[in-house]
């Protein structure tokens, strides 16, 4: 049996690493990694870093596909109400690769209790419906570990904190510009990466015309409208609701696999 981290390219999944690579017999431990080919490069350049730090490699899992290449397949545009990009390129992905038996670790905080538990009964509708059962563990609720303790231990390791930390980000995934996300990270993506909003806004009008129906990332609105309505200085409203919900680092826990 194996314990397999969910390695989502954070802090948080990082440390927790660390924590299993001290707990557990090394040679049962596989660090999995998901690559959605929509990540920003310096979340590679954490990974090397935690593989020379733990002197442990990183299992590197693919789907193959970019979610623009399956929005295409899907006919659709994924979006928070319908993040079918997350359960097939990390759900889907992770839930064939463990073995009856496995322990799954998760970088889940005592302040995600809702999401541990989301998580929890994903794996048991999995395994009522597929045999297949694993032992759920999150190590930064069972020892209390606080985000201050994660960044001291990077600090002390001497790896450099991902990048789009550094500019404002709250998590490290699909380079800023994950469909899930509320509307003040998109105009601090605008603001920081604007070469990542312009190809997720290419990405948006290319499947709207491709399907020749009037869909976007949010609610409301493209995000070419958006755009401009920030580039011309417009008042902007923000729902608190739809702006803090989705800054956590991504799992692929989104669904429960169909």
């Amino acid at each position: 049996m194996s314990i397999i981290v969910a390695i989502s390219g954070g802090t948080a999944s990082g440390y927790c690493s660390k924590w299993v690579l001290e707990n557990y017999l090394n040679e049962e431990v596989i660090l999995y990694f998901n690559d959605t080919k929509w990540e920003h490069p310096d979340l590679y350049r954490f990974l090397e870093d935690l593989e020379k730090e733990f002197h442990h490699s990183i299992l590197w899992d693919s789907d193959g596909r970019s979610p623009e290449q399956l929005f295409y397949d899907h006919h659709a545009l994924a979006n928070d109400r319908m993040p079918f990009c997350s359960r097939e390129l990390k759900a889907k992905r992770l839930q064939k690769f463990y073995k009856n038996g496995d322990t799954l670790v998760f970088g889940i905080g005592a302040d995600e209790l809702h999401r541990a538990r989301r998580i929890v009964s994903v794996y048991q509708v999995l395994a009522a419906k597929t045999g297949k059962y694993a032992n759920i563990v999150f190590p930064l609720i069972t020892q209390n570990v606080s985000r201050e303790q994660v960044n001291k231990f990077f600090i002390d390791a001497g790896i450099k904190i991902p990048a789009l930390y550094q500019l404002g980000f709250s998590h490290n995934n699909c380079s800023g510009g994950c469909v899930r996300a509320g509307k003040k990270q998109w105009k601090l993506l605008l603001e920081k990466l604007p070469e990542v909003y312009a190809d997720r806004e290419r990405v948006e009008e290319e499947i709207r015309k491709y399907l020749e129906k009037d869909i976007h990332f949010f609610k409301d609105e493209t995000l070419k409208h958006f755009r401009e309505r920030i580039l011309q200085k417009l008042q902007i409203d923000f729902d608190p609701k739809d702006d803090n919900e989705n800054e956590v680092e991504c799992v692929g826990i989104c669904d429960t696999q169909s």
